[in-house]
């Protein structure tokens, strides 16, 4: 194995990685879905709560359920199914660049989708005066959730040489992750058991990802928010790393 990490290397397959979505149909209609949604939820608010640019980051929860998975779905069992790994283990690259190389693909795509989001920000310019530092936040917070989605979800997909499995799975394991904040309030509402499990209530909350999301939505910096994201991110780059090694 490759000692040495070169980036040119990763760069190489980030490039296929995202010739692959655009030599098809699938990337761009994975775009247009993202983005429909997006402003659907967005627009059925807007105007009747003051123009507020905060809806634009909180609509950006519930596509990445489905977004993300969808995305990285393919990044291993696509590969397993047409026996293509064999190949790409051959190629003259560390099992590390191959892993960023497939992250950095998918964050790509990541925030070309974020970005198409922009002429609602200008709306919001436009229609009024909204706070540039949700604006900073909330884009850099989807950056760091998305990025630390992508990880885990890249990871499931090694786990599975069936893209739809790979799908299903990813999305249902999201879906826990986003609603174990709201669990946390719904399930410890109550103030006897909140008293003796407040621990687990606040654990809940810290291992949730929306829940980190929200405070860099609002445009509050917290050091501990930004570090759990990249933390998570390369615990699950780590896994997949550990879980290719070990099956070579």
């Amino acid at each position: 194995m490759k000692k040495n990490f070169e980036t040119r290397h990763a760069l190489v397959i980030a490039r296929r990685e995202v010739n692959n979505y655009f030599n098809t149909p699938v990337g761009y209609i994975f775009l247009a879905i993202f983005i429909f949604f997006v402003n659907i939820l967005v627009f059925l608010r807007f105007w009747e709560t003051g123009k507020n640019i905060q809806l634009l980051f909180e609509s950006f929860h519930i596509p990445f359920l489905v977004f993300i998975p969808a995305v990285t779905m393919r990044l291993w069992a696509e590969e397993k199914k047409a026996g293509t790994t064999e190949i790409l283990f051959t190629l003259p690259m560390s099992t590390i660049e191959i892993i960023v190389g497939k992250y950095i693909s998918a964050m790509f795509l990541l925030i070309l989708a974020l970005s198409l989001t922009l002429p609602v920000v200008g709306i919001a310019v436009y229609a009024g005066s909204p706070d540039f530092m949700v604006i900073i936040g909330g884009y850099l917070g989807a950056i760091f959730m998305g990025g630390a989605y992508i990880a885990l979800g890249q990871y499931i997909s090694w786990l599975f040489a069936e893209q739809t499995v790979a799908f299903l799975v990813t999305t249902l394991v999201f879906f826990v992750l986003y609603a174990t904040s709201f669990l946390s309030t719904m399930l410890f509402n109550v103030p006897a058991l909140a008293l003796v499990l407040g621990w687990l209530k606040d654990l809940m909350a810290f291992i949730s990802v929306s829940w980190h999301y929200e405070s860099l939505s609002r445009g509050i910096f917290d050091t501990r928010d930004i570090l759990f994201f990249i933390l998570f991110t390369a615990l699950f780059l780590y896994l997949n790393w550990r879980s290719i090694e070990k099956s070579r």
